[in-house]
């Protein structure tokens, strides 16, 4: 599947927590577990690896990190490196997991789903995941009074397959087979959460005499990327979903 110049300029920013809610959002998510080291965590669609790097780190449980993109699975693997962590990183597809039948206790995916065919991709996550095994996903909604053309661009801007609304996700996992644990949504970030966000840097991002090129086509998707969503923003918002399969 090729990669969006959303992606593109993404990849090449390299920002470990790029989705709603942020690294905050993450580790509040995380309280509602109590991991063991024994257990098997697939983070899919890791990105440069932070949630993957703090897993790994915290509990000392099996991380296993998949991306479909070997300039994300770079970063990621130079991050592990530096945080002196392991976390095994996997070239591989959402929609055609490299992994057995029943072998996740947790299976984590931030800002995802919204990219691809969700039903297979949530039919995925249902097979590898162990019975009792959870299923956390963070993923953007939009409201019904969204306008069409905007909504149009956003997909083209950043290559979505769709934009569900916060009913019509609820309506993905329940017809996937999995049980709701609990679900919540909430307003895309403000100066607060931004605040809450400086107060866990990503230390491997940014580093004192480091410097992140973006080429110019990157620099100009972002602009256009952060202007939709500031204009559309009252129309946005994202949910958390922890899920169980039964």
């Amino acid at each position: 599947m090729p990669m969006s110049s959303y992606l593109k300029a993404i990849t090449a920013l390299g920002g470990g927590s790029l989705h709603p809610g942020g690294f905050t959002g993450t580790l509040g998510i995380l309280r509602n577990f109590t991991i063991a080291p024994d257990e098997i965590i697939l983070d899919l669609g890791c990105g440069t690896g932070r949630t993957a790097c703090h897993l790994a780190k915290t509990y000392g449980a099996h991380v296993f990190a998949l991306d479909n993109s070997e300039a994300m699975l770079s970063k990621a693997k130079s991050r592990a490196l530096q945080e002196g962590v392991e976390v095994h990183y996997v070239l591989g597809d959402i929609l055609d997991l490299p992994f057995k039948d029943n072998i996740a206790d947790l299976v984590i995916v931030e800002s995802v789903l919204i990219f691809l065919p969700v039903r297979p991709a949530l039919q995925e996550c249902f097979r590898v995941l162990k019975k009792k095994g959870y299923l956390v996903c963070v993923e953007m909604f939009a409201s019904g009074s969204l306008p069409a053309n905007e909504r149009e661009k956003l997909k083209a801007l950043c290559g979505l397959k769709q934009i569900p609304t916060y009913q019509e996700w609820l309506n993905y996992f329940q017809t996937t087979g999995f049980t709701f644990i609990k679900t919540w949504q909430k307003k895309l970030p403000g100066p607060l959460e931004v605040l809450k966000e400086l107060l866990n840097p990503d230390p491997c991002w940014f580093r004192p005499g480091e410097q992140v090129y973006l080429d110019p086509a990157s620099l100009s998707v972002l602009f256009k990327y952060k202007r939709l969503m500031m204009r559309n923003k009252r129309h946005l918002g994202y949910g958390t979903f922890i899920l169980i399969k039964e």
